[in-house]
């Protein structure tokens, strides 16, 4: 026989080569190193959910980043698919991702595009995140006993987005008939007491004699955390109130929101609501008047700069001739507007379309603003870029970027280009939440569809700002 096959002596042998290879292994460095870890997310974007499935259809993306750490980022959508409203987290900067589905209470039967009373609305809403671990999200879900009509749900997480406790009603439907569409939130913090939570709806109903009528904007309120809601409050005037924006509140305590009255046979008209009661009851001023303010379903935005209490509103209107996106502030509680609307135009002659606008203010004051630009192109209709302008100087002055890196081919996927307004249309904006350092977007993409699976995804991308941008 062998030596080496001889088994006594293979034994020790093996116990010698293992002891040498653990004292190589302890000696040497063990820390793993990412080297994309710095700009993940950054170029290219990444994909904002762990989904393995090709056939994916995700929509109506929001997203809340980590004032304090730059990879946490929570984003929540809705999976038009599977019919339900999800979740989708990362606490390191994309690499992986924690993807889930909010829980309901007993008798709520998930979350889907309602064709019923609230208007075939794809059901998600807002995400805030407070500090780094608790999360707010609202979106829609109907109670089997409710005929398919839609209350709005806010769910709360304590573990920065990994998990989520069984959501709340926010807010029921307010008869038999109505559905509650489209909701938005904002989130404040109160010292030493639990956030206050801030929620907006559409009250629809079926039309006569076919389709759907939306025509009242709705408000709720917690003071708890988002355990208990306030009855819903009616924030517009006569005749009527359609496409509400999120709620704002300023540091004072003044609560406002926008809502347009549309009309069949002329201008669209743009108003601001003002609560001083804590949104008890609401008085209303027009803002502005302009032929077809909001794409549709597509509302204005509203948000109060934390530093200065400016309010700063953007939307879109066809002034121009086609849709582009315009943006005003108020430095006096909304009692006035500034002389002018700022244009966000990326292409110079307004000749191309914009969009869907969403807003955010960082901590530091600087303006977010994300919208989808079509350009003027006859073969470029059914695509969609993503474009960021900024502002550190309140507004005075934009700079824009665009954000995706290849257009955005809506013949895919499940929303429909703005040129067919498909079932979920173009209505549902990219998102952004502003750190002092970046702008972290989100947008439903279509890089991965294929004629056979049509995927669509959320993605996500950091905007960094360039060195010496900050507000003055």
């Amino acid at each position: 026989m062998s030596f080496l096959r001889r088994p006594v002596v293979l034994m020790v042998l093996g116990f010698v080569l293992l002891a040498g290879g653990g004292v190589a292994f302890l000696g040497r460095d063990t820390t793993k190193t990412d080297p994309a870890a710095a700009t993940r997310c950054e170029f290219p974007p990444c994909r904002a959910s762990a989904d393995p499935f090709p056939a994916r259809g995700y929509e109506g993306a929001y997203v809340a980043a980590d004032q304090a750490d730059p990879d946490h980022v929570v984003i929540a959508d809705a999976n038009m698919l599977l019919s339900r409203c999800s979740f989708h987290t990362t606490f390191n900067r994309g690499k992986d991702w924690v993807d889930g589905a909010y829980d309901l209470p007993p008798g709520f039967t998930g979350c889907r595009l309602n064709n019923g009373g609230s208007g075939g609305h794809v059901p998600s809403g807002s995400v805030v995140m407070v500090g780094s671990d608790r999360v707010y999200v609202t979106f829609g879900s109907a109670h089997i006993d409710q005929g398919g009509h839609e209350s709005v749900m806010v769910a709360t997480s304590t573990d920065g987005g990994k998990t989520f406790g069984q959501a709340k009603v926010a807010i029921r439907p307010t008869a038999p008939e109505i559905g509650l569409a489209r909701p938005l939130m904002s989130v404040y913090q109160k010292p030493g007491a639990p956030e206050i939570v801030l929620v907006s709806s559409w009250a629809c109903r079926p039309g006569v004699p076919a389709g759907t009528q939306c025509d009242v904007a709705l408000f709720a309120r917690s003071d708890d955390g988002g355990q208990t809601f306030s009855a819903p409050v009616v924030v517009n005037g006569p005749p009527a109130g359609q496409n509400p924006s999120q709620p704002a509140m300023d540091k004072d305590g003044i609560i406002y929101e926008t809502y347009q009255v549309r009309f069949s046979d002329g201008p669209v008209e743009l108003y601001l609501a003002k609560s001083s009661d804590g949104g008890k009851t609401f008085t209303q001023t027009l803002l502005d008047r302009q032929i077809q303010i909001g794409q549709q379903y597509d509302p204005a935005k509203l948000v109060a700069d934390p530093l200065t209490g400016a309010l700063y509103t953007v939307w879109a209107d066809s002034r121009t001739g086609r849709f582009q996106i315009f943006f005003r502030r108020s430095l006096d509680k909304g009692v006035s507007w500034g002389d002018r609307s700022v244009l966000l135009a990326p292409d110079p002659n307004y000749t191309g379309a914009s969009r869907s606008p969403s807003i955010s203010v960082a901590p530091n004051g600087r303006i977010d603003v994300v919208y989808y630009h079509t350009g003027p192109a006859p073969d470029v209709q059914t695509f969609d870029d993503v474009y960021w302008s900024y502002s550190i100087d309140g507004g005075e002055n934009f700079l824009s970027r665009q954000v995706n890196e290849a257009p955005i081919d809506r013949n895919k996927g499940i929303s429909g280009s703005l040129a067919s307004m498909r079932q979920l249309g173009g209505h549902y904006p990219p998102g952004v939440s502003s750190t002092d350092q970046a702008a972290y977007v989100v947008w439903s993409d279509t890089r991965e569809a294929n004629d056979v699976t049509n995927t669509q995804d959320i993605v996500l991308r950091k905007m960094e700002l360039p060195a010496g941008s900050a507000p003055p």
